[in-house]
């Protein structure tokens, strides 16, 4: 999947980006003038990092090595930036009934509120919510999509300048 080995060096990344982002046309040619991007008037969020997704195995709340590298990565993005923000959605699959699956929801998205401010993340950055099995990703009759509902979604926003 990746150009490099995972016990590469940071540099071997590094070129290994480089290289794709100028095969991918990505790079800014010398006769052109660099894009630049212009603020809007309104006072929008932007997106300041990504969108992650932490998985679950059903019915636990325990947020694995992945997960654990994803909280890591998100506290890095927040300590550069003190005008962001941190949405926690968590979720559920629809195995069990609606109740239980409701609180799981709520266990999960708190355990990775915990996790982030573990990782450094002050907690009035933090904003979290549930929604069980709600507004699933993929509505599959049988269980085989079922692990990508168990969930909790973490998106990195920019605050809205204050003035």
């Amino acid at each position: 999947m990746y150009p490099f080995k995972r016990s590469g060096s940071i540099a071997t990344a590094l070129l290994a980006l480089a290289t794709l982002s100028a095969a991918a046309g990505c790079t800014e040619s010398g006769d052109k003038p660099p894009l630049r991007h212009t603020r809007s008037s309104t006072a929008t969020p932007e997106l300041a990092g990504a969108w992650y997704q932490i998985f679950f195995d059903s019915n636990k709340t325990e947020i694995d090595e992945r997960g654990r590298m994803i909280v890591q990565n998100v506290a890095y993005v927040v300590a550069h930036d003190d005008t962001t923000r941190v949405t926690v959605i968590g979720k559920t699959d629809r195995v069990g009934n609606a109740s239980t699956n409701l609180s799981l929801s709520e266990k999960r998205a708190g355990e990775v509120r915990d996790a982030l401010i573990a990782a450094g993340i002050p907690t009035g950055r933090i904003d979290v919510s549930w929604s069980g099995e709600k507004g699933q990703a993929v509505e599959a009759a049988n269980s085989a999509a079922e692990h990508h509902d168990r969930v909790v979604d973490i998106t990195v926003v920019k605050s809205a300048k204050r003035q």
